[in-house]
């Protein structure tokens, strides 16, 4: 972060298409939670990383380019979406108020980035294909309180290259990449040879796709239910 940054207390974002697909990012969270908050944090030679954590309870991360005041900053993804859509693209430096600081809204700890051990790689059409089976299910069971939590904590997928215990991937974690727009897809077909890559480390799963990365801890017996 510039020491400018540092005194101003803004964001930025410089280059148009990181602003792109942050604001993509920030209309998926907001589809599935109009009252988001986002947390954003350094991640190095220019780029940041920006944290949600969806309604179904896992936490989904993209890294772009761009600067955060004190390497570290939540904010509401609806403010934050205001305020770059009001930049002009041609705007060289990208500078964006983040608003009041949110952090006592933020909950949990986050991940670690690094130490991951590769479990298996997955097909990208294997996640589209389970979020759409899941989509009819929900559309044929979902009451009052939304989505049951039967539906979310079903495991959808095991995994495991070295034929040791199967680690399951829930359709929380399932639901949270995909419509968070991580995996790339036309008309619900991802690229011919897509992978998604599963990681572990300790009690966290990882989750790498294309556009973004999807964590949740597998050692918790309670996940925030959609509501």
């Amino acid at each position: 972060m510039t020491e400018a940054g540092l005194r101003d207390g803004m964001i930025r974002v410089p280059a148009p298409a990181d602003r792109d697909d942050l604001r993509t990012l920030l209309r998926r969270v907001l589809r599935l939670d109009e009252a988001a908050v986002v947390r954003l944090t350094t991640a190095g030679d220019g780029r940041m990383r920006v944290w949600a954590r969806t309604p179904f309870g896992p936490l989904v991360v993209r890294v772009l380019g761009g600067e955060c005041p004190g390497g570290d900053v939540v904010c509401g993804a609806d403010h934050l979406l205001t305020e770059l859509d009001l930049l002009p693209r041609g705007d060289s430096e990208g500078r964006v108020d983040p608003g009041m600081p949110l952090l006592s809204a933020w909950q949990g700890l986050l991940p670690p980035t690094d130490g991951f051990q590769l479990v298996e790689d997955v097909p990208a059409q294997v996640l589209l294909d389970l979020t759409e089976s899941g989509r009819t299910v929900a559309q044929e069971n979902a009451g009052p309180a939304g989505l049951p939590p039967s539906l979310l904590d079903q495991e959808a997928l095991t995994v495991r290259s070295d034929g040791s215990t199967p680690l399951g991937i829930d359709m929380r974690t399932v639901f949270s990449l995909v419509m968070c727009g991580f995996v790339p897809e036309r008309g619900g077909r991802a690229p011919e040879g897509e992978p998604v890559r599963v990681s572990e480390r300790g009690a966290w799963l990882r989750i790498d796709a294309r556009y973004g990365t999807v964590y949740r801890r597998t050692d918790s017996l309670t996940l925030e239910p959609l509501r």
